[in-house]
């Protein structure tokens, strides 16, 4: 069971963190998780110059080069991000743009998602979701969230929060072991 977390949010030790470690937890011990922080890396916005649809590759040499063999490896993928005015953080916006070159490379991998915020998560689980649905991947249900009031360690108001991230976990055991018998 190869499993890639990919953290979109800048707070290493924040809420979406919290969540995404409470949804990993629920792996077997033999699971591989290879885990990215998004802040940790270097790299560019998508930019227009689609040399990607001759080459058939990103040609913008950065960060990311190391991010795309890392989809190509995993067979889970699972997102967590911040909801940050009304959506996705900016660095998940630009990581989920520069993957546009790799139609059909992700096709069929399980992906699941942890949202953390105030408030007004909808457009962002809305984007997680099309980025999936738009990579022809497998969705793992409808995401976790967490209404964690944007101040850092309030996870604990909301134990519904770790229960659904644990339980976005066990979805996407559960897939994998339809697909994978």
């Amino acid at each position: 069971m190869k499993v890639l977390a990919i953290y979109g949010s800048p707070r290493k030790n924040g809420n979406t963190a919290q969540m995404m470690e409470a949804a990993l937890s629920v792996f077997p011990p033999q699971a591989e998780i290879h885990k990215i922080f998004l802040s940790d890396l270097n790299f560019s916005a998508c930019g227009p110059c689609r040399e990607c649809k001759e080459k058939g590759f990103c040609v913008l040499n950065d960060g990311m080069q190391e991010v795309f063999k890392e989809l190509q490896w995993a067979e889970i993928i699972l997102i967590g991000t911040p909801a940050q005015f009304s959506d996705v953080s900016a660095d998940l916006k630009k990581f989920m743009e520069r993957t546009w070159w790799m139609k059909g490379e992700l096709k069929n991998k399980i992906g699941g998602s942890v949202i953390s915020g105030r408030r007004y998560m909808e457009s962002a689980i809305n984007t997680l979701h099309a980025f999936m649905l738009r990579h022809r991947m497998i969705l793992g249900g409808s995401g976790a969230l967490g209404f964690t009031f944007t101040e850092m360690g309030t996870l604990e108001n909301d134990p519904l929060a770790i229960r659904d991230a644990r339980n976005t976990g066990m979805r996407l055991i559960e897939l994998y072991q339809l697909i994978y018998p």
